[in-house]
């Protein structure tokens, strides 16, 4: 409902990041639940501020120590961080070899998305380095990516929809090396068809290894629009 209602309006909706009392609130509550070791994992601090939030309502906790870790992505490339996150603590290892197995999970994993239009992007003040295509779009469909900084930069250029998904899927796979662990997903904002063309084509070049899919929520979906497809690959192995 929400990519058809933006599709269809001249208006751009708006977010807002949590406020730092919201999450003081969230940490409450996991103290509350006997917790006094928390990990908040966020999306690129070079495209929000939620970092910093989380950062600061970090500093004014007592009783529990709280670290808060960049991904340096975003959407399904911050959650595969998280998703290994819980593969670390149920595989019980102690707190700060969790911290560091995720922060050295943080600079070898990667995001790369494909969006139809950079309109929204544009629109929302998220369009980084990307910003010199505006002119030549056109002509051209790019392939984004986040730098070492958590910016978008176009990491790939094509003609064409299938070329440019198709240098999307090449770029994802060559970090999906023979015994190095790594987790593999792609996700979606209103282009099912697509994102099934993308699951189909992994299946058949990484056989046997989990393909996880999800949706690009509308806090996301209002800086990127519809037809978005996008992939994470999260390379890092559980520490011994």
């Amino acid at each position: 409902m929400f990519y058809e209602k933006q599709a269809a309006s001249d208006s751009m909706p708006q977010t807002a990041s949590p406020s730092i009392g919201e999450v003081q609130q969230r940490i409450e509550r996991l103290k509350q639940r006997g917790y006094d070791k928390i990990i908040g994992i966020t999306i690129s601090s070079g495209l929000s501020v939620t970092n910093t939030v989380f950062n600061h309502a970090a500093t004014v906790s007592q009783d529990a120590t709280v670290t808060i870790i960049d991904t340096k992505s975003i959407g399904i490339g911050a959650g595969l961080q998280a998703a290994f996150a819980e593969k670390c603590i149920r595989a019980g290892l102690d707190y700060d070899t969790v911290v560091k197995a995720v922060e050295d999970s943080v600079t070898q994993s990667h995001v790369y998305f494909y969006i139809p239009t950079l309109k929204y992007l544009r629109a929302g003040g998220r369009i980084g380095r990307v910003a010199g295509l505006v002119g030549t779009m056109l002509s051209i469909r790019p392939v984004i990516s986040c730098d070492e900084q958590g910016i978008y930069y176009p990491v790939a250029k094509a003609r064409t929809e299938n070329k440019a998904v198709a240098k999307m899927i090449a770029l994802a796979l060559s970090h999906c090396e023979s015994g190095t662990p790594f987790q593999i997903a792609v996700t979606q904002g209103a282009n099912p068809e697509l994102l099934n063309q993308v699951v189909h084509t992994l299946e058949t070049k990484l056989p046997g290894q989990p393909i996880l899919t999800g949706d690009v929520s509308p806090a996301l979906g209002v800086h990127t629009g519809p037809g978005l497809v996008g992939m994470a690959v999260q390379v890092g192995a559980l520490p011994h």
